[in-house]
């Protein structure tokens, strides 16, 4: 499928069917930590990339195919969703197409336009980031367009959480030496604060990020965290669980989960073992993409993951 993958296992939201309205890496940001590698079409327009009506067509498929295997339908993938212009569409139409819980994964940046608020008002979960306290880490953690200023972005998050009536969870992504001093740490929280999430989840780089120099934090950053964040959820673990997938297709479908999801080389043979295929066998499937430059593989915090290969 083009738009429409998963479900894949979710740390936070059990199985979710993702849906992804976004041609590849078309960001409004560039963070340093982004599992997907470099941002290609680096914008802050919205725009109806791809027609609403190829995406439901999917979508309805994929709840069919899936029936009673998913938790949530979550717009996510390899972009900003809320770039997409026909967002608030694709969200009333899930409502009719799906009984599950719609959850909208963002980074925030555009819930000042009255047009963005009102297309995620109707979601059940809208989860966006907050790694920076103040603009000048903001601009080193997430690179943001020029046009997206880290004050109008607050406030945004402040006037949506306000009127929305679902769940509000803010994501803080940790790094070690980055925004993970106490000094840091407290800026975030004041501005959490400001906004009242309905729940707090600590992230660390758990798969390898675009830029080599992101570390993981050492593990006395919990005590940090105890004392100034006090309630918080702690996600910085693997997920667990195999993907879905769509066809006997290898590397079709490798491709499409990796262009949105990096692996690591156990999922894979979990996820592809269906297939009848073994460990082995599996492994020189990955070798013979990696020959062709299609994808790559890493090794990162003593695993070995395997990302679609987009230099």
């Amino acid at each position: 499928m083009k738009y429409v993958y998963g479900p894949v296992p979710s740390r936070r939201l059990g199985n979710s069917l993702g849906i992804d309205p976004i041609p590849s890496k078309t960001c409004n940001y560039q963070c340093i930590y982004c599992q997907l590698g470099k941002t290609t079409n680096f914008t802050n327009s919205r725009k109806k990339f791809f027609p609403k009506e190829e995406i439901i067509a999917e979508m309805e498929k994929a709840v069919k195919l899936n029936y009673n295997k998913f938790d949530y339908v979550t717009f996510v993938g390899s972009g900003e969703p809320t770039l997409y212009k026909d967002l608030d569409y694709l969200i009333t139409k899930s409502k009719k197409i799906s009984e599950k819980p719609i959850c909208v994964i963002t980074n925030g940046s555009l819930l000042y336009k009255k047009e963005v608020q009102d297309a995620l008002i109707n979601s059940d979960v809208v989860l966006p980031s907050l790694d920076a306290g103040d603009e000048k880490s903001f601009i080193k953690i997430n690179r943001p367009h020029p046009s997206i200023e880290f004050e109008k972005m607050i406030q945004g998050l402040i006037d949506f959480r306000k009127k929305f009536r679902g769940e509000f969870w803010i994501e803080v992504m940790l790094m070690r030496g980055i925004n993970d001093t106490k000094e840091e740490l407290s800026k975030i929280k004041e501005k959490i604060d400001l906004i009242k999430p309905d729940r707090i989840d600590i992230n660390v780089p758990i798969r390898p990020p675009v830029e080599k120099w992101v570390r993981i934090p050492e593990i006395n950053v919990i005590s940090v965290l105890n004392e100034i964040f006090g309630e918080f959820n702690n996600i910085n673990y693997p997920e667990d669980g195999h993907f879905s997938i769509y066809s006997f297709d290898f590397d079709k479908e490798v491709i499409s989960i990796l262009e949105r999801h990096p692996m690591r080389q156990d999922q894979i043979i979990k996820t592809f073992s269906c297939f009848g295929l073994n460990k082995n066998e599996i492994n020189t499937k990955l070798k013979i993409l990696q020959s062709k430059n299609k994808i790559k593989k890493f090794n990162y915090n003593d695993q070995i993951f395997w990302k679609l290969n987009v230099n």
